[in-house]
């Protein structure tokens, strides 16, 4: 016996080498990127990669992803500062073991720091003075097929991304899928793992 109780076992995910090592290494990836685009790529330019369906292209986004909440620039920040410290919070609460759950939160927060950072730069002038986010990722496949609709066809082309829009996304999706294994504090799932650390 540990001498702690089984329903409260060691939450040690905030201390993981791993969260804060793939926080800081794709924080890092996301700002350099960012930082080329913008200094290689003329205002209007796309520079093709992979045909005409994968390049880049430049846009400072004044809103959230797929283009919403435009010009609420100011509001984002402040979601999004608080969305920072809810995942920070919700790392503390994973059990040091579960890897899965560690590595979800560690792609969403560092997503989330890396949009947050050009919000900030409304204050302190590190990147766009305005605070808008720095975009670059340009992916087109063309006209919807002829069977499928094009009120669903997202992809002619879909929305200019960056590399922490990615993080977000795979984030989410293991969310979705259940694949992340987030232990969100009181669930079943962290009762059982702490009869199994008590074990």
């Amino acid at each position: 016996m540990t001498g702690k109780s089984s329903a409260q076992p060691e939450r040690t995910g905030f201390r993981s080498p791993m969260f804060w090592g793939m926080v800081l290494v794709l924080v890092v990836i996301d700002l350099v990127t960012k930082s080329w685009a913008f200094a290689s790529l003329d205002e209007r330019e796309i520079r093709w990669v992979a045909g005409s369906w994968l390049g880049f292209q430049r846009l400072l986004n004044p809103g959230g992803v797929f283009g919403i909440a435009q010009g609420a620039t100011t509001i984002l920040t402040v979601i999004r500062v608080f969305a920072v410290g809810l995942l920070i919070w919700l790392a503390a609460k994973q059990a040091l073991r579960n890897r899965r759950g560690v590595f979800t939160l560690g792609l969403l927060t560092a997503g989330a720091v890396g949009n947050l950072y050009d919000n900030l730069s409304a204050f302190t002038g590190w990147a766009d003075p305005n605070g808008h986010v720095r975009d670059f990722v340009r992916f087109d496949l063309g006209p919807a097929p002829s069977w499928i609709p094009e009120q669903i066809w997202l992809f002619d082309p879909w929305p200019i991304f960056n590399f922490a829009d990615s993080c977000i996304t795979v984030g989410f999706l293991l969310l979705l899928t259940g694949l992340g294994r987030v232990e969100w504090p009181g669930s079943e799932s962290e009762g059982r793992q702490g009869q199994e650390s008590a074990a």
